[in-house]
Parts: C-alpha cells; structure tokens; sequence
C-alpha cells in the first residue's frame, strides 16, 4: 500500500515546471528565508521570537533555551526534542520545586509532578554536617518562612526535603546571581551560608558578541549594505529638541548624547564558523563608521561546555522598542527575531529511505486554551520498506510537536508591540499511530486534559489513497465560532499549499471524548478517520466519576445547566446593548446569587465569570459608567452572598482579580469613583493578599499604579515586582505616568530589573 502510495505521489509531483533550471540561490539570503549555508553547513532557525536565556546539561547532551515563558529542550546540534511551560517555581538550577511535589523535566525529561521521599531532619546536624550532606547532591535549592526553613535536595531523579529550621538564619532565598538570564526570567535563586556554588546540573552559556569583538580574529565581516531606513531616534519631535534644548544643555555641560540619527539595512554579512564561511543578509545600524550588530544579535558557544555542540545566534528585539521610531523600525527585521544554530548538514534531516509518507503535520482545532500551546507526541506505525528498495526502514522515534501555539499576547497600549515565541516545526514523514494530546495548566485541574488519539493504519494510508486521487468531497468552512488552527512557523523549504494535516477537532474542550473527530486534509479537501480512538489519560477534575452516594446522604444537587444558559443570553444581551440588557443580567444575578445556598455555590463561578467578562467588555468600549453601575451592584448584592467559595473552584479567585484589576483600570483617576476603589481594595484585595501567590500580571499592575498614585511604596514595589514576574516589561512602567515620581527611585527601579 505505501509503495502504490509512493509511486502516486511521485507521478502527481513530477510537472514540467519541477524540471525547469531553478533560479541560481541568493548568494546573501536573508535570515528570514532560513537558507543561508557553506558547502558543509546550514545555519536555520530553530525559534521566533526573543530568547531569554540558555543552558547546557553535560549528563545528556542537550541544550535547553528560555523563551516565552517556555523552556525548549535541543540536541547539540539544535533539534529541537520537547518543550515545557513554566507552570511553577523554577529554581535556577533547572528544578521545580513546589510545597508538595517537584518537576525535574530538564534532567529526566518528564513533566510529571513527582512526589517527595521521607523528609530528612537537619535540625540535629551541625552546620558542617549539614553542608558535607548538602554537597553530596546534584541540586539544593532552599525555602523558608517566618518560622521555619528546609532544603529541597535532588539527585538521579529523586528528591526529598530536609528540615533547616533551626539554620534558619543560614538560608537566603534571594541570592543574587550576576548571570545573562537573571536579566530576564523570573525565577528563584537560593543559597546557604558556608555551602559554596556547586557545579550545577545544569551550566548557563553566557553570550558573547556577535561580531566577535575582543578575539583574534573577528567572526564577521560585512562586505557590501544595502540602505533600507533612515532612523530618527525619538522621532522628528525628539530630534527637533534635541537640536534645540538638547544642544543648549550639551552646552552648560549636561551629560548623555543628543539622539542620533544614522542608516539600517542589510549587511552582506560572512560568518565564519572554525574553517567555514556562511554569507546571509543582517538588518544592522551602520553607525559612526560601525556595523552594530550588538544592539539586537548574541552569539552563544555551548560547545565550551559541552564538546562538539553546534553555535548558535539570536536576532532580538533592540532594547528600547518604547521609544518613538521604534515601532516602525520593527517591522523590517521582525521576521528574522529568533535564534539560530549553524550545524553540519542535514543534521535534522530525515533520510529519504525513512520517508514512507508524504509530509504532514498535526493541528488542533477547537475553543481557545488559555495561556498554554495545545502540545502532542506523535508516534509512528511500524514502517514497511519502499517496493523500488529492499533496504529496511527504521521506524522514527516519537515526536515532539505543537500542535497549537498558545493565544498571543495582547499588545499594551502605548508598549512595544509583542513577538511571539514559536518553533519552526519541521513536518513529519512516517504514517502516525497515535497522538498523545494535552491543553491546560497541570496547576489548573478543572481545565488540564491529555487524550490520547489511536489510528488505524490501513483506514489512514486508504484515506490518504483517497485525497492523492482527488476522491474527496469539498471541505466544509469551519465554525466561525470557532478559534482557528494555529499551525505554527513551518519551515520555508517545507511549506506548500498541498500540505497534509491530520486534524483534531474538538468543539467542547470539556466533552472530547463525545465531540472530537479526527481528520485527514490536504489543502482545500478532508476526510475523516472513523476507526480513529479516543480516550482519557488526564480527565479534568470536575469530570472525574464520582461514586454514587449512599442513602444516609443527601441527593445530589440539582442541574444549574439551565440557570447557566439563561446567563449566557443575559450576558449577551447587555454586551449588545447597557441601556436595555444590563438591568435584566442585574436582577438575574442577583437572584443567583441570594438562592438557596446549595444553589447559590453551584452557580457562583458562573456569576462571577459573567460579571469579569462584562466589565472587561464595558472597560474596552469606554462605557464606564456602566463599568462603575456593575461593580457596585456585584459589591452590594451578589459577593456578600457568593464571595466565599473561592475554595470550591479557583476561577472564583481569579475573576475576582480581574473585577478587582478592570476596576481600578477604570477608576483610578476618577475623584467620583474613590469610595469604590477604596470599597474594591478592601473586599476584593483584603489584608491578607499575597502578592507571591497571583497569577493575573494584570492585576498586580493596576494595583502597583493604585499603590503608586497614593504614595504607598512598599506595596508599590511589591506590586511591581509580582508583574515583572507575571509578564510586565519594564517599559510600560517607564512610560506610564502613574509612575512618574519614581523614574529615578533606585528600589523602584531595582523592582523593575
């Protein structure tokens, strides 16, 4: 069946226009175009967008990149093998630890939230003793309290706490470290008094210039620069006082430089890699005489730690996109943002024997998933030789991919306009066996769900048969309701509009099982896979069985399927229309709010989910006075009544957050609104919340804005400090002037980095 198979694509594929004499290649490609090479080398990228940081882990030769709130784990010689959100506390040294499992992905590849062994007591040792047992691990990392201490200790996949909290005094859980990414991530550095830095697991590759200043030799050299723009920094207006004011200060002897003014565009540039020379174009500023590559490319050497590894390169963002001209400067050299790993040849080929499909790739389409890319392991059927060859073909080991990437981020009025981070994945080339699919946070086990898709290979080479002979009935427009398939960053040699898809489409991310259907596309026509299986690996918590109850308990409480759908239509209808449709959703919230209490906590995720979404609505339409008329009603007469049931579904929390957060947006500098941010901050923030434990950067923004404007500092800073975390780039408090007065304040601005 493959060999026909074969022999029908190569008759469809061979077209006098593919015997045609090809174009002669650019001799300097753009970056971009991911064809740039030497006779024995390619340089290709691997990733979009900005990376934040890079490891090695010498025990398994694999480099792991930060980007995106992600880390991507590669070979040495830049295959890209898995990827892992960052759902946790990430210690520097590469393991997330929380308060009742750990996360060791990047030493044993696993995702899985892995229990603790027996806790060790250390309160009876010596703190020599306790350093000479500390040392015997590949990690420690440190936690603490006001009252108590521990260490969290990790070898060969195993991990267990000791109790330290008689050295309390000895632990500091934010140790500085002077490393590239601490720039960057966010995440926990910890230290002991007396226990010296170990050799981690894992060892951080600092980056070096581009260019290669301070070697023997410099790596690049730009042969020829093609003008593309003439950049005003600051703009015309910045310029214009520049050379106004600017010059008059200059004169008094005011320090710093007046902005400048000078050309980018594409430097012929030729890399030399050891004894070989790789030519591309590079979107530089030719400045004073220089090429600056530094203000938006890296070089990074991990073969320094780990012998024979390719380098690599990343084209980034310039450092100020905040200021004005920056925006329109983006646009010319956005498609090349990303990183690059210049290897031997056909390093991340497959071989053509290996080759018994034609290439394809996997997409999901379904509802938006919040916040994390929709991922997959594809395994593939056990490979039957080509008929034309008797050589035997190896079955491919599984791959990881994407087969959605994550929602992108919202661009921040008057902030730098977002990059996103994704793969460039390369399409597949045997027949599938099984997907194994996951969407959601593992933290958020109302949402998390992993299936896993079985094929049946004959059903799927017949129906791939099917489409090659055009046997297929048109394909049906998908459901505009509908988020669309996200297919991701193909390889440029890769894309064609023939393309193969095998295609996961699941209406209801709560119902897969009852809804999903698996199909085969190519191009314009699609077919489905009916043998195709569907089952649960992780079920979303709400959805798990529970055992019947038994007769000395009460009944199970009544559907609110009912009540939830005359919601959506309320909230549909003051969406459409404040005036008419948001009296109506008052009133029927209310009643929901202050029903019989079973009911009232059964339907309190749903009003408060209902409320968030329609001042989310308001807030964007300008229309505040129906914001301010929502948020008061819900303080009033629906959260005394349902505002404790956080406990029962954690999205209660979480919408409370973003009233919380949309109110101040709103509210903040409206003198007549004060009593109801104050009413806001008091109820819906309380004196117990912990800036540490929020997930929403948006709200600890708003309320760092809030802090700021009443000259509250310390919340200010801690505010500041949760969305930095979150998200928040420095920028945007450097542009907003709420903050103002604390431009040059030096805690403020430590908070910021």
């Amino acid at each position: 069946m493959l060999s026909a198979l074969a022999l029908l694509l190569t008759t469809m594929t061979l077209t006098p226009t593919a015997l045609a004499s090809a174009p002669a290649p650019d001799a300097f490609p753009r970056l971009s175009d991911n064809t740039a090479g030497s006779a024995t080398l390619e340089v290709r990228k691997v990733l979009h967008g900005s990376v934040d940081g890079m490891f090695v882990v010498p025990r398994n030769r694999q480099v792991v990149v930060a980007a995106g709130r992600y880390l991507w784990k590669f070979s040495d010689q830049g295959v890209l093998r898995d990827t892992l959100r960052v759902d946790g506390t990430l210690f520097m040294s590469g393991v997330m630890f929380e308060p009742d499992h750990f996360v060791d992905w990047v030493f044993t590849g696993s995702a899985q939230r892995k229990a603790y062994g027996a806790a060790v007591d250390g309160n009876a040792l010596s703190h020599a003793d306790v350093v000479a047992a500390l040392q015997r691990a590949d990690v420690v990392e440190f936690g603490k309290t006001d009252t108590a201490a521990w260490a969290y200790v990790w070898a060969n996949g195993q991990a267990h706490k000791m109790d330290l909290t008689l050295h309390r005094e000895q632990v500091d859980t934010h140790c500085h470290r002077s490393i590239h990414s601490s720039r960057s991530v966010r995440w926990l550095s910890t230290c002991f008094e007396g226990l010296p830095p170990a050799p981690r697991a894992w060892t951080e590759v600092d980056p070096d210039s581009f260019a290669g200043f301070g070697n023997p030799e410099p790596r690049v050299d730009v042969v020829k620069f093609d003008r593309r723009w003439y950049h005003l920094e600051e703009g015309l207006g910045g310029q214009l006082v520049g050379a106004t004011a600017g010059m008059v200060l200059k004169a008094m002897g005011m320090p710093g430089s007046l902005p400048g003014r000078y050309w980018f565009g594409d430097a012929h540039t030729r890399l030399r890699v050891g004894a070989e020379v790789v030519q591309f174009k590079a979107f530089v500023p030719y400045e004073d005489g220089e090429y600056r590559f530094m203000h938006n490319m890296r070089w990074w050497e991990p073969s320094e730690t780990l012998p024979g590894a390719s380098p690599w390169f990343s084209v980034h963002p310039r450092g100020y996109l905040h200021h004005k001209g920056e925006a329109e400067l983006l646009r010319h050299y956005e498609k090349d943002i990303g990183l690059y790993v210049v290897r031997p040849r056909s390093a991340a080929d497959v071989p053509a024997a290996q080759r018994t499909v034609p290439p394809w790739r996997p997409v999901f389409e379904g509802p938006v998933t919040r916040y994390a890319a929709v991922t997959g392991k594809v395994e593939f059927a056990a490979a039957q030789p080509q008929a034309s060859s008797a050589q035997a073909v190896t079955t491919l080991p599984a791959a990881h991919v994407w087969l959605r990437s994550p929602p992108p981020s919202p661009h921040v009025v008057d902030g730098p306009p977002p990059v996103p981070v994704d793969a460039l994945w390369p399409a597949l080339h045997q027949l599938p066996a099984a997907l194994t699919v996951a969407w959601g946070l593992p933290s958020q086990e109302h949402d998390y769900t992993v299936l896993r898709v079985e094929l049946a290979s004959a059903e799927t080479q017949e129906v791939m048969r099917r489409l090659l002979a055009a046997g297929a009935d048109p394909m049906k427009l998908a459901d505009a309701t509908r988020a669309r398939a996200n297919r991701g960053r193909k390889e440029a040699a890769a894309s064609d509009p023939q393309d193969w898809e095998l295609v996961l489409r699941v209406p209801d991310l709560k119902a897969p099982l009852e809804q999903g259907q698996v199909l085969l596309r190519r191009g314009s026509r699609q077919l489905p896979l009916l043998q195709a299986r569907l089952t649960y690996v992780v079920q979303p918590v709400e959805r798990v069985a529970r055992a019947a109850p038994s007769t000395t308990t009460a009944p199970p409480a009544p559907s609110t399927q009912p009540q939830r759908q005359q919601m959506q239509a309320a909230v549909a209808s003051a969406t459409q229309n404040a005036r008419t449709g948001l009296p109506p959703f008052l009133q029927q919230a209310q009643a929901m709010a202050q029903d019989t209490p079973a009911a009232a906590s059964a339907l309190a995720p749903h009003v408060t989910a209902a409320y968030a979404e329609l001042l989310n609505h308001y807030n964007r339409a300008g229309d505040f006075a129906s914001s301010a008329a929502l948020v008061r009603h819900y303080l009033a007469q629906v959260h005394p009544h349902i505002g404790s049931h956080t406990t029962r579904d954690p999205s209660m929390a979480y919408n409370q957050g973003v009233i919380a957060s949309q109110t101040l947006a709103f509210a903040i500098h409206a003198p007549q609104q004060r009593d109801l941010t104050d009413t806001v901050i008091a109820t819906l923030i309380g004196p117990t919340f912990d800036p540490l434990l929020q997930t929403n950067g948006t709200l600890m923004y708003n309320l760092a804005c809030y802090y700021a404007v009443h000259g509250d500092k310390p919340r200010l800073l801690q505010s500041a400090t949760a969305a930095r975390r979150l998200g928040k780039p420095p920028s945007q408090f450097m542009a907003d002037k709420d903050f103002e007065r604390y431009w040059q304040d030096a805690e403020f601005l430590q908070a910021l980095q």
